[in-house]
């Protein structure tokens, strides 16, 4: 499952017995999750001793509103909410779900898989479980608008129109340390940067599509030679 990335590892030893369990996603949780995307997670349960049987939980109390969980091969959805699969003896067995973001999932929701794996040493044994565990989440995006860089020398004013891409219209912009930002009616802004400084500015911009959705992007501004400003390249990239 080369393809795959990982999401979050657990594990359990009871004596000589021990299970691992591995939870992959064919979706990047680098990456945000838009509105009406599919993917499909995948459990690994790799047992080591012979227990009778290794389980595997993915507990619904982090996954959140903004997803529904399907096509199940290999998991059973129990009475409690959680999403459980098993292996048996020494056999590793792979369990898979696919993941729907809904339409309606909010700018911001938050999905984080909170996996435990158990041991039942013999049939009949009451299981031990490990602690609940969760690692990489995953977060939904309507829009993103990448962060822009302004290169301007002091005293120079730069105009960012007021529509992005998708038809997203500016709607706020923050107030920036340095210069001074003005606004049309139509939502575009003029920047103007401090008339004897060299160094860098920031601010933020938000956009709003026509559904009322927002989303912000971050202005940076190099001002000058960023040589004659000591700590100005550490500030920038640090």
């Amino acid at each position: 499952m080369s393809d795959w990335f990982p999401v979050v590892r657990a594990w359990i030893v009871q004596g000589p017995l021990s299970g691992v369990l591995d939870l992959l996603s064919s979706a990047d949780p680098n990456r945000p999750l838009v509105p009406g995307q599919e993917f499909t997670l995948a459990m690994t349960l790799t047992p080591s001793g012979g227990a009778y049987r290794t389980y595997g939980y993915i507990l619904d109390d982090m996954l959140g509103d903004a997803v529904a969980l399907g096509d199940l091969q290999g998991f059973r959805l129990l009475k409690n909410g959680r999403y459980a699969a098993f292996a048996s003896g020494t056999e590793p067995s792979t369990a898979t779900c696919t993941v729907k973001v809904k339409a309606d999932a909010p700018d911001g929701a938050m999905m984080l898989p909170r996996v435990v794996v158990g041991l039942m040493p013999a049939q009949g044994d009451k299981l031990t479980p490990s602690s609940g565990i969760e690692d990489q989440g995953f977060w939904v995006r309507r829009h993103s608008i990448p962060g822009r860089a302004l290169h301007l020398h002091p005293g120079a004013r730069a105009i960012l129109p007021a529509d992005a891409e998708h038809g997203l219209l500016r709607t706020g912009v923050g107030i920036p340390r340095r210069g001074t930002v003005h606004c049309t009616p139509d939502g575009a802004v003029t920047y103007q940067a401090p008339a004897s400084y060299h160094g860098y500015d920031f601010f933020t911009c938000t956009y709003e599509d026509q559904d009322g959705h927002s989303v912000r992007s971050e202005v940076v501004v190099h001002i000058g030679d960023l040589a004659l400003s000591p700590g100005a390249m550490g500030a920038l990239h640090g």
